[in-house]
């Protein structure tokens, strides 16, 4: 049985935490690329620092995104 995914403090992800943190982790991947257009890049930006505020605020990740351009 696969292990489930905690939070910053050990309490088990519920559904709804696991996918946030999905999103905000492919925001993240996306933010790192050079080749999206700049509309795009900067869209992705915004939205990844909204989700940070997100998984920040229920303790799913703790970084900062200055190496992203966020």
């Amino acid at each position: 049985m696969p292990r489930k995914e905690t939070d910053l403090l050990g309490h088990d992800l519920s559904d709804n935490e696991e996918q946030l943190r999905a999103v905000y982790r492919e925001l993240k991947q996306l933010a790192q690329r050079s080749d999206l257009p700049p509309c795009a890049a900067r869209g992705v930006r915004k939205a990844l620092a909204c989700m940070w505020q997100v998984v920040n605020d229920l303790d799913l990740e703790f970084e900062q995104l200055y190496d992203v351009g966020v």
